[in-house]
């Protein structure tokens, strides 16, 4: 299966396509958009149960530049933020790829990576 990149130029976050690489938005809209410079997950006491999670308190927190910065994607979520309008912005004044993009970073974090 194929996989995508992320690419950080001057500040602003890129995601690789079939064609080419598209602008998503500057790291710092990015950032707002999700919360701030880091983003926690939390897990139930089950949740904490599974040899991989190493968590005493439930949390785990990450950094959010350096997480993005990381991270390739499946052809579904490609397909879901490509055709959004780069060039357009939401009622905030955010890019909305940008707005798109850090709403389904979040789903997929919120549900701990099963979207």
């Amino acid at each position: 299966m194929k996989r995508y990149e992320t690419d950080v130029r001057n500040g602003v976050l890129y995601l690789e396509t079939d064609d080419d690489w598209i602008e998503i938005g500057p790291m710092d809209d990015i950032c707002e958009l999700v919360g701030g410079e880091t983003y926690t997950i939390e897990y139930d006491e089950r949740q904490r149960q599974v040899s991989w999670l190493d968590t005493d308190d439930g949390e785990l927190t990450f950094d959010v530049r350096e997480t993005l910065a990381d991270v390739d994607y499946d052809r579904e979520f490609v397909e879901n933020v490509a055709p959004v309008d780069g060039e357009k912005t939401d009622d905030e004044g955010y890019p909305m790829r940008a707005s798109v993009f850090a709403d389904l970073m979040t789903d997929i974090w919120d549900s701990k990576g099963n979207l």
